[in-house]
């Protein structure tokens, strides 16, 4: 399997993370970060369409993001089926209406889900796992009877300007579809082989929540985006909190650094450890827990005086010099660095991650000063990172039940 897919990398073996089997058949939506463009499109003759019934199933633990989007007359006549909140919504713009509606249980739970979309005369419905979810009327021409020669569909992003959009809408989506039919029909993807290429990031037959790092990519955030975390008579401080399930390796997972220089904070494995480190010192580590791939709580709180650091059961502090409080204090309040995630910067621009301090394993409710990060919205972030998903070992799931 490639990389992406989550194979091993170089020689290290990976406990948590290897040799992951695909879900057969299943197409994976989101390959690419900061191109709303969708990631598969196929385009359907109307003469020939006698069904106006498009289904599929779907699994996302992402709560926003779009599923599919489908126009007859680009800009003109076009409908969008996403997620918002982690509930369905659609947005339909056309000679007749412009509206958005939106309704139904969250979804975003890591099950599949059957989606049926049906256009009737006027009216469009919106079908859940069997059951009608939402039903519109007067919204819409009928398919089969469009003028129009044809019908252009894409999953996972949108074929028009964000701007036109009837709610602005994060189109990322970190989800997979199986078992579509659109209209009944059996047009091929535009892209063929390309969605099958080497690198390209598959569905795991199983998945958790959290932010899945395959060993190759970071995110970046600015911190003038973040958090000052300065309080009313309080001197200031860093608090950090996470989730993570890795295998011992050598690789960053989490740094603070001006562009392209050493890095002022940062949190790494080395093999067995957790290592805090100001600029070039390290302050302390802690072993990684025996079952570290099940994902450990980490929290970590520097002021004036001292770095504690707690990984599960285990709590250590240690004091730490003034200018390393006052270098790191000075770079976040200036809002100039960057937060990294999933490994250290190399040259260039964007960044990539440096070889071999990269970051394999899955991380979980990541905090910053208080403040849940969200991958869509980094000032950049790899394409080989899955945002909202981590594969699940469901061996190891059964390892940790035998151990209670």
């Amino acid at each position: 399997l490639p990389a992406a897919l989550g194979a091993p990398l170089g020689s290290q073996s990976d406990q948590c993370f290897q040799g992951f089997s695909k879900e057969p058949g299943a197409l994976n939506i989101g390959q690419r970060w900061g191109d709303p463009s969708p990631t598969a499109t196929l385009s359907i003759d109307l003469h020939k369409v006698r069904s106006a019934i498009s289904s599929f199933e779907f699994r996302t633990f992402d709560p926003e993001g779009v599923i599919f989007y489908g126009d007859t007359r680009p800009r003109t006549d076009w409908f969008i089926l996403g997620l918002r909140r982690g509930k369905l919504e659609m947005q339909i713009h056309n000679s007749i209406t412009n509206i958005s509606v939106s309704g139904g249980q969250r979804i975003n739970d890591g099950q599949w889900h059957q989606i049926m979309v049906k256009n009737e005369g006027d009216s469009v419905m919106l079908g859940l796992d069997g059951d009608d979810l939402l039903t519109l009327s007067q919204v819409s021409h009928a398919i089969i009877d469009c003028p129009f020669p044809e019908i252009r569909i894409g999953v996972g992003g949108v074929l028009i300007p964000g701007k036109d959009l009837l709610i602005p809408t994060n189109t990322a989506m970190d989800g997979c579809l199986r078992r579509w039919n659109w209209l009944n029909t059996s047009s091929a993807w535009l892209e063929g082989a390309t969605l099958e290429a080497e690198g390209t990031k598959g569905c795991f037959t199983s998945i958790q929540r959290g932010s899945f790092f395959p060993g190759d990519g970071l995110a970046s955030f600015l911190l003038s985006s973040l958090p000052t975390g300065l309080g009313h008579n309080e001197s200031w401080s860093l608090a950090v909190e996470m989730s993570l399930g890795a295998s011992p390796q050598v690789g960053t997972f989490l740094a603070v650094s001006p562009s392209e220089q050493v890095p002022v904070l940062s949190l790494k494995l080395e093999d067995t450890d957790v290592v805090a480190q100001l600029g070039n010192k390290v302050v302390l580590q802690i072993p990684l827990p025996v079952m570290g791939c099940q994902g450990t709580d980490l929290l970590l709180h520097i002021n004036s005086t001292e770095l504690t650091m707690q990984l599960g059961d285990l709590e250590t502090s240690k004091p730490i010099q003034e200018e390393d409080y006052e270098t790191l204090q000075r770079l976040w309040l200036s809002g100039d660095g960057h937060l990294f995630i999933g490994g250290l910067p190399g040259q260039g621009d964007p960044p990539q991650a440096q070889e071999g301090d990269f970051f394999r394993g899955c991380l979980h409710e990541i905090r910053v000063q208080g403040l849940m990060l969200d991958l869509d919205s980094a000032q950049y972030r790899s394409n080989t990172i899955w945002a909202h998903s981590c594969p699940r070992n469901e061996s190891l799931d059964l390892q940790s039940t035998g151990r209670n």
